[in-house]
């Protein structure tokens, strides 16, 4: 079946990014069963859940913003599916009408720094909206920093990953979606630099478990590299700072400092 999509500009690029698409794809069709009552927290253009309504028995796709809405809106209408529920509303308040078999939520970014998820899933857990042994799609992320040496001095997001690496790469944090989540976090972390730089910085990099087959590094449109620029001079040698930020709040929420 070829589905047929309208979107907003900003969507199409999320569209094109053919690895992001699969890897959802893949572990929607390997998750969802026949019965399954499923919930796409954020539908965006409804791609997500029409893969999955080609196999639930009934689909909620919501949808916060109203332009976004009546694109998904069309698109569900134009390809034909009728266990499809569009929603115009806000998933982390919603008043759905039954339990879910699976949530797919991709409110993604790169540490969970500029999208809703952690608040959403926070919600979902506790109006108790998950089923019993029900899952998550995705059910974790991991995210690691690494000394870099910057391109720019503010903040900016690494697309290409392409920045001179200057330590080793290190997993300073692991989000579980199957349990509430703190929303501000605050990190005391010390990397080694091997080399001197004259604008050193620090590069995060999001992975993505979507379930235990399903694993996805940075992609382009799945949580790209950011970079936040310490703002000085590198030498080799051991740097210790720390790191903050509110999941769900912005890039101005992000602070770093020597310590």
């Amino acid at each position: 079946m070829i589905i047929k999509l309208n979107a907003p500009q900003w969507h199409l690029s999320m569209l094109t990014d053919y690895e992001r698409l699969a890897i959802f794809k893949s572990a929607i069709e390997n998750n969802v069963k026949e019965n399954d009552i499923v919930y796409d927290l954020g539908t965006g253009s409804g791609i997500l859940a029409m893969f999955a309504a080609r196999i639930a028995k009934k689909v909620y796709a919501i949808e916060l913003d109203s332009f976004t809405y009546e694109y998904a809106l069309e698109n569900i209408k134009i390809n034909g599916f009728d266990n499809i529920e569009v929603i115009e509303g806000d998933a982390e308040y919603y008043r759905f009408k039954e339990k879910a078999d699976i949530i797919i939520a991709e409110l993604l970014d790169t540490a969970l720094i500029t999208e809703p998820q952690v608040r959403v899933i926070n919600s979902i857990h506790k109006r108790k909206l998950l089923k019993d042994n029900g899952k998550i799609i995705p059910e974790k992320v991991i995210s690691t920093v690494q000394l870099v040496e910057c391109d720019l001095n503010h903040i900016y997001y690494d697309e290409e990953d392409k920045s001179k690496e200057l330590s080793n790469e290190k997993i300073y944090e692991e989000v579980n979606f199957y349990k509430i989540n703190k929303l501000k976090v605050s990190y005391n972390i010390s990397l080694f630099c091997k080399k001197e730089t004259k604008n050193l910085g620090v590069k995060i990099r999001t992975y993505t478990i979507l379930d235990s087959n399903h694993i996805s590094g940075p992609l382009r449109m799945l949580n790209p590299p950011l970079v936040i620029p310490l703002n000085r001079e590198g030498k080799i040698g051991e740097v210790s700072f720390k790191l903050s930020y509110i999941r769900g709040g912005d890039l101005e929420s992000v602070k770093i400092y020597d310590l």
